[in-house]
């Protein structure tokens, strides 16, 4: 958990996004591998899945996935909520607007949702993000795939890989 924790902070310290969530956090950094982390514990590993790519032990790769069906439910957001608030701080309230938003846009039919996909700095341009996500269609077989993308790079991977933008 804390490597795959660890990784998504590096990875979206600079997502224009995430950035919003802790725009008030004192330690950013801090507060990104604590929201990421109490995902993980509440959500990811007990609920959905997660892919990881490694080589020699090293992480260089991560994809959370939610399963169709199994979206995160009120409870699971009342577990979530004092490691989020612990995260997120006087950013909770921002956050919390943010989700709105993507719940608004969020199919009304079941599907699978990549929440993430993330690849080390030391592994871009290596296929690892095309890895992870030809694993995700695959297991998703018939089933659609839902996903939102914040940055030009990664609409492009999801676009090479057949997925329509529906909105911004």
């Amino acid at each position: 958990i804390a490597d795959i924790a660890e990784l998504l902070r590096k990875v979206f310290i600079d997502d224009p996004v995430l950035a919003e969530y802790v725009v008030r956090s004192r330690d950013p950094e801090l507060a990104l591998e604590r929201f990421f982390t109490t995902e993980l514990k509440k959500f990811y590993i007990p609920k959905g899945v997660v892919d990881t790519v490694k080589e020699d032990g090293k992480l260089l790769g991560v994809a959370l996935w939610a399963k169709p069906n199994v979206p995160i439910t009120k409870l699971d957001e009342l577990r979530m909520l004092p490691g989020l608030m612990r995260a997120l701080g006087r950013s909770f309230p921002r956050a919390r607007q943010f989700d709105s938003y993507d719940a608004a846009a969020t199919p009304g039919f079941p599907h699978w949702y990549l929440y993430s996909i993330v690849v080390s700095d030391s592994a871009r341009g290596k296929g690892v993000g095309s890895m992870l996500l030809d694993h995700g269609i695959e297991r998703a077989a018939d089933w659609p795939i839902y996903l939102e993308s914040t940055t030009a790079g990664s609409r492009k991977l999801y676009e090479r890989k057949g997925f329509i933008p529906l909105g911004i």
